[in-house]
């Protein structure tokens, strides 16, 4: 039986994630596998400092980002959509997308899997 998992604030740790040609995207698992069962849901915060880009990938898991603070734009294939606090949008599996910070750009992320090691970034040609 999946029991419940509490998450202290900071908790767990700030990390790097690499990216194909930039550097420094920051994320904080908050719901993972690695912390406790979560029946296939896998959660965290991605944090954009200084204008940041992040590279333009796809992955075979949906996902949906919500803004949580700060301001920027998402591209999803060639649409350009502005992002502001409050707003949310989903991304369907395999659809090639980037974010991009104006300033800085904080946001939570669910993906409908056990943990975010299960998310497979392909950059190829895009990044």
């Amino acid at each position: 039986m999946t029991q419940p998992v509490h998450v202290p604030n900071e908790s767990p740790e700030v990390k790097v994630m690499g990216e194909a040609q930039r550097g420094g995207l920051k994320y904080r698992l908050l719901i993972d596998a690695g912390y406790g069962p979560t029946t296939g849901i896998a959660q965290g915060i991605f944090y954009l400092y200084d204008s940041h880009t992040e590279s333009r990938h796809r992955h075979q898991l949906a996902e949906t980002v919500h803004v949580l603070d700060g301001s920027g734009k998402v591209t999803i294939e060639d649409r350009e959509i502005a992002l502001a606090v409050g707003d949310t949008v989903f991304i369907p599996a395999g659809h090639l997308h980037g974010f991009e910070a104006e300033g800085t750009l904080t946001m939570l992320f669910t993906f409908a899997c056990d943990s975010f090691s299960d998310v497979e970034y392909d950059y190829g040609d895009a990044a």
